[in-house]
């Protein structure tokens, strides 16, 4: 629960206990309009910890804490329904101990005492997974927690190839902030950033914001090292190689399930002298996803792209994003060419020198230009630029006020992006029809392909009269939004990993043959299973868990 910066993190909420992210009078009442008053609130005053106690473990290396608050962060993620638990006091399980180890040896000693005691390992980051992946599971035998946080910083930087080696528990502020001495970026921005670490961008194939101009974090891994129960294994850092399979990727995407990364050799470039956001608004989703793919085919050396459907549109315009002159004068002139209730956010970003950073806007704004997109300038892009980290904390400001609101990912070739937002949104707005429940889906754009394009939708709904109810409408949400992914031939996950929640639709895309192979793979690297058990590889749905 420390944190390099010595702020403190929420329990029972996402990020920092001095930062807040509060919704606006506007979004308020559009939430009233689409999802329905609010239902009971769900603060996090008071926040019960569970009194069980930790069971008996033998001498491990490294720092162990069994301390009731330690135990309970670490017992559940980032996801919607583990700050549900936390706070209505229903976690079904904690680790018997918190373990921080200082370097791989402590963790090969770590893993010689589990095995000898039949304890199963949780590895942790920076605890922000959304999909169950660093929960703790119920089990007959001793758990501990595995945080990586006194691993991290800077190990070694080579100035010539811009090679990083740095600790698997390096947060992205310690990354930028080193790397910036240097006068070099990774560039790697998801969401998390402030929370996220190294190692568990690797371990979940995270994708940043900015993924377009710099690469996912698989194009930035050169090299690792990982340390599995069966051994310590180096994939050095090469430019390219034939030399067989790519095994780096076997162990990206593996969410600790094939072992502990402990060393991470990153792919850096020197540091851009601006990067500059522009807005424009689309008149109509058709017309903006007809843009994007354009930008696309054409070149451009941009950083972000970034489209939003109507509804997110109204609901960016509600949260600030359009409170620029030029935000208004935009929708004045779509509103005088007849469209109102069609118009979408576009975000186009560029990262270089001035020269080379105007001459990308510029180029993309004659393309949009062509496909009717009107400009809002630099205001909007701005906007999003400072509070983009701070979007995640109005979820439990929502929480605080009787609304629910989660996220799912996807990606699909270009051919399909539009049926499969049409199959998802209508999936998550019918889910909850049994109960006369309404659920408001917003989905955009934010890490377009040559071929293809992520789906990121966002929905709301009402807080059900007890925190248990309100896990169960989400799950009947989940559910349907997932087979509607199935359906629609889309990934299961573009950026948010597999973790327990998404693994038992894993197989419609890896195929039984492919689980079958990183079953064969996790038994060599784990023959005890001592590493996340649940995770990846177990189909069994815990969506209620």
């Amino acid at each position: 629960m420390r944190t390099p910066s010595n702020r403190r993190r929420r329990l029972g909420g996402w990020g920092f206990e001095d930062e807040n992210f509060e919704p606006s009078p506007q979004l308020i009442q559009w939430l009233n309009t689409h999802v329905g008053p609010p239902g009971p609130a769900l603060g996090d005053t008071n926040l019960p910890i569970p009194g069980t106690r930790p069971r008996p473990l033998p001498s491990l290396p490294g720092e162990v804490c069994s301390e009731d608050r330690d135990r309970l962060f670490h017992a559940r993620g980032q996801g919607l329904i583990d700050i549900i638990r936390v706070r209505s006091g229903t976690v079904p399980a904690l680790p018997d101990a918190v373990v921080r180890p200082s370097n791989a040896d402590e963790v090969i000693g770590i893993f010689a005492v589990c095995r000898d005691a039949g304890i199963q390992i949780v590895p942790w980051g920076g605890g922000t997974s959304v999909t169950g992946g660093v929960n703790t599971p119920s089990s007959d035998q001793p758990v501990i927690s595995v945080d990586l946080e006194r691993m991290s910083g800077l190990i070694d930087f080579d100035p010539i190839s811009g090679l990083a080696v740095f600790g698997p528990g390096t947060t992205g502020p310690q990354v930028e902030s080193t790397l910036a001495e240097h006068g070099f970026t990774l560039g790697h921005y998801p969401q998390s950033w402030e929370l996220a670490t190294v190692g568990g961008w690797a371990a979940t194939r995270s994708s940043g914001q900015e993924s377009l101009g710099y690469g996912r974090i698989e194009d930035m891994v050169a090299g690792m090292e990982v340390v599995a129960p069966a051994g310590r294994w180096r994939l050095p850092a090469l430019p390219g190689s034939a030399a067989g399979p790519d095994l780096r990727h076997l162990v990206m995407g593996s969410e600790g399930r094939l072992g502990i990364i402990t060393e991470a050799t990153l792919r850096t470039r020197q540091k851009p002298e601006q990067t500059v956001v522009h807005a424009y608004l689309a008149p109509d989703l058709e017309t903006g996803l007809d843009g994007i793919k354009a930008l696309m085919w054409s070149g451009l050396p941009l950083s972000m792209l970034r489209l939003s459907d109507p509804p997110e549109t109204e609901v960016a315009m509600a949260i600030g994003l359009g409170t620029s002159r030029f935000a208004s004068l935009a929708q004045a002139y779509l509103r005088l060419r007849g469209i109102r209730d069609q118009a979408c956010l576009i975000l186009v970003g560029a990262a270089g020198s001035k020269i080379e950073v105007a001459e990308a806007l510029e180029g993309a704004r004659s393309i949009l230009r062509s496909h009717r997109a009107v400009s809002l300038g630099r205001g909007p892009g701005r906007h999003w630029q400072r509070d983009r980290f701070r979007h995640p904390y109005l979820r439990e400001a929502l929480m605080d006020r009787g609304w629910a609101t989660d996220t799912l990912e996807t990606a699909v070739p270009w051919s399909r992006a539009a049926h499969c937002r049409t199959e998802v949104r209508r999936a998550l707005e019918t889910a909850l029809g049994i109960e006369g429940e309404r659920t408001a889906v917003l989905c955009h754009v934010s890490h377009p392909y040559i071929d293809g394009t992520s789906l990121y939708f966002t929905f709301f709904f009402r807080n059900a009269s007890d925190p248990e109810a309100t896990i169960e409408r989400w799950a009947r949400l989940k559910r349907a939004a997932s087979e509607a992914l199935v359906r629609s031939s889309a990934t299961i996950s573009h950026h948010h990993g597999v973790g327990i929640w998404h693994a038992p639709w894993l197989k419609y895309e890896a195929g039984t043959l492919g689980l079958d192979v990183l079953g064969d793979a996790a038994r060599r690297l784990d023959p005890d299973g001592l590493l996340n058990p649940h995770v990846l590889l177990d189909p069994t749905d815990r969506l209620m868990e």
